[in-house]
């Protein structure tokens, strides 16, 4: 049976028309059954707009209109905290296998501290994003994982180490790298430059196993290619990503710009856009599915909130791949606690210069 992922249908710019398109032509094409939470009316006013399956997608009901009068990121927060509970008590009580939102990350944390379980082992939470490098050793994959970018401060070395777990067994698993390379973000490449917990994380992950810990990189290390996977703190995460999102945005605009503007510019950028063009590719957040919310016991996978429609047929067909390799059981595997290596008998050696009685 095809999995069921339910949707926020009221959460993002693509909310509701371009959500229900998307889902209701993922569904048709047999990628996976959906559920669409949202204000009944206005998603069935969508719906009759598309083609559908109604043996493959179903509507349920939230108390979530368009709030007139506020701003938008306002009434987006408001429609979130409407459709989220729901949506995720589908998702706990079994009658869907994924959730796809492109709500405020914080506010899909404070939901899920609520209303989902964590895996064992997770004391915090980790929000992943891809960003584009060099070509790796790993394989032809042009993104790499960052982790955690959900802006929030992460607390301990624990933590950290745990965000590598749960980032190495996602590379391994959603893009079939076998021994994905894990690497911290510091201020430095050496074991003790850092804070005191990125210095404490460092040591633990020497001695991790199930890690490929490759040491620290710094943030101009990122795009080189360094590592399939890339531990931050929260909150520099949340910096770093954005920044880039920055420069890339920056980039293709100037390319634009040029071309405009100048003809010798036009036969030079001609010469360059292949390269401009899988930059924009690579790293156009709009298009992309969605990042997963890792450290839960369910699959949620959160969109951008100016996401496209384009991206929300990404997220279904993401979605989909995860629950078929069994993402959340390789998941739980990742963080079950490592047994110690059983011991011998000791065997007690004379200390030298004294004699040994009976034998």
């Amino acid at each position: 049976m095809k999995p069921s992922v339910v949707i926020d249908a009221c959460s993002g710019a693509a909310a509701p028309g371009g959500i229900v398109a998307a889902a209701a032509r993922m569904a048709r094409l047999g990628v996976a059954r959906v559920v669409l939470v949202g204000d009944l009316p206005m998603l069935q006013a969508q719906l009759n707009l598309v083609p559908y399956n109604p043996m493959t997608l179903r509507l349920v009901a939230a108390n979530a209109p368009l709030l007139p009068g506020l701003s938008d990121t306002r009434s987006q927060a408001a429609n979130a905290r409407a459709v989220l509970p729901v949506a995720m008590a589908l998702l706990r009580d079994g009658e869907a296998d994924a959730l796809i939102t492109a709500a405020p990350q914080d506010i899909v944390y404070e939901m899920a501290e609520l209303h989902l379980p964590r895996l064992p082992g997770c004391e915090a939470l980790a929000s992943a994003a891809v960003f584009p490098t060099v070509a790796r050793s790993s394989g032809k994959d042009p993104l790499a994982l960052l982790l955690d970018v959900s802006g929030k401060r992460t607390q301990t070395a624990a933590d950290l180490v745990a965000f590598a777990k749960l980032g190495s067994t996602y590379s391994r698993v959603v893009t079939g790298v076998s021994q994905p390379s894990v690497a911290l973000l510091s201020t430095g490449l050496d074991a003790g430059d850092g804070p005191p917990e990125v210095v404490e994380a460092h040591t633990r992950l020497r001695a991790t196993p199930g890690v490929r810990f490759v040491g620290n990189v710094r943030a101009v290390d990122l795009s080189r290619g360094f590592a399939d996977v890339v531990v931050a703190d929260g909150l520099q995460g949340h910096t770093v990503r954005g920044l880039m999102e920055g420069l890339t945005t920056l980039t293709v605009e100037a390319a634009r710009y040029a071309w405009k503007t100048k003809v010798t510019w036009r036969i030079g950028l001609r010469l360059l856009a292949k390269g401009v063009a899988m930059l924009r590719k690579v790293s156009e957040f709009r298009e992309y599915g969605g990042a997963p919310t890792l450290g839960l016991q369910h699959l949620v996978l959160v969109a951008n909130p100016d996401s496209r429609e384009i991206a929300f047929e990404n997220a279904l067909k993401l979605a989909a791949r995860c629950l078929h390799r069994d993402l959340q059981g390789e998941l739980a595997k990742a963080m079950q606690p490592q047994a110690e290596p059983e011991r011998g008998p000791q065997v007690r050696k004379p200390r030298r210069g004294r004699e040994v009685i009976g034998g």
